[in-house]
């Protein structure tokens, strides 16, 4: 009897041994472009009160920065970033930072960290702009709202710091995660943007 078992056995995992393979099938999910417009802070607009990702990109590639008022790792590089630009390794209508926690987190802060006033910790001197959770996404091509995704979702959720390049077809073609700026991380950003133009 247990012969007649083992025997069954063997006969049923010799016809599912095709169901298994050791070989991982990848599947390209859909590659999608997204924009948004979202408000900016009020002290860092000499020019724009509103950020418009398509129109901004469409001109060149630009640094997307994902920041937050208590993020240690955020300051360094938006120091580290004025400096590059101060230095004129980096064009200034190059980068954005975009605030990831505005949902948590006040536009004062925001200003005290961020600002370009005398008293705000780390003055970016480039667009900063404050989407929240509600802040319509659109697709790049069509301009049409996007219901099936938050702006968070759409960018991949990035959390503090993230620094992404995008490309004038509004692709995401490169994310960095280092919590610390180095000269070799700064490199590495400056030739993603020269790659993506």
């Amino acid at each position: 009897m247990r012969r007649v078992h083992l025997v069954s056995l063997l006969i049923l995992l010799t016809c599912l041994s095709g169901c298994v393979s050791k070989e991982v099938v990848e599947q390209n999910p859909e590659n999608r472009q997204y924009s948004f417009t979202a408000t900016t802070l009020d002290s860092n607009t000499s020019v724009e009160a509103e950020f418009n990702l398509r129109e901004r990109v469409q001109l060149n590639p630009m640094i997307l920065f994902w920041v937050s008022t208590g993020c240690h790792g955020c300051h360094d590089w938006t120091d580290e970033f004025r400096s590059t630009i101060e230095n004129e390794s980096l064009n200034i209508s190059s980068i954005v930072s975009i605030h990831r926690y505005a949902d948590f987190e006040s536009e004062q802060k925001l200003d005290d960290v961020y600002g370009t006033h005398n008293n705000s910790s780390h003055p970016s001197p480039w667009t900063v702009a404050i989407p929240t959770q509600n802040t319509p996404v659109f697709d790049f091509y069509t301009g049409m709202i996007v219901d099936d995704s938050s702006i968070y979702e759409a960018f991949n959720d990035p959390v503090t710091p993230t620094i992404q390049v995008v490309n004038r077809n509004g692709e995401i073609v490169w994310t960095s995660k280092e919590y610390w700026p180095s000269d070799d991380a700064m490199d590495e950003v400056l030739q993603a943007l020269a790659d993506a133009s």
